[in-house]
């Protein structure tokens, strides 16, 4: 454990207008889809996209892409939607 770990509370962040509870600094597309929609992994042809707010150092918002992350602050706001194609 680093000293940076040390005592770091956990901070809530908002998803699909849950509150939850997250003690890690980053949160990766794929954390933020099961927080979204648990037991539901996306099969062929379904998609999710995820758009955060009330980002870190001025970065207030943004688009989370498959296989990145991003840094998290207390009372950040993700917006998860899936789609299916027919």
């Amino acid at each position: 454990m680093s000293q940076d770990d040390r005592g770091k509370k956990p901070v809530t962040i908002i998803v699909n207008t849950r509150s939850y509870e997250w003690a890690e600094k980053e949160i990766s597309y794929e954390e933020a889809y099961d927080l979204a929609y648990p037991n539901q992994p996306l099969g062929d042809g379904d998609t999710a996209t995820i758009e955060y707010s009330r980002g870190p150092d001025g970065h207030g918002g943004g688009s989370l892409t498959a296989g990145h992350s991003v840094h998290v602050k207390d009372g950040m706001v993700f917006d998860v939607y899936r789609t299916s194609r027919s």
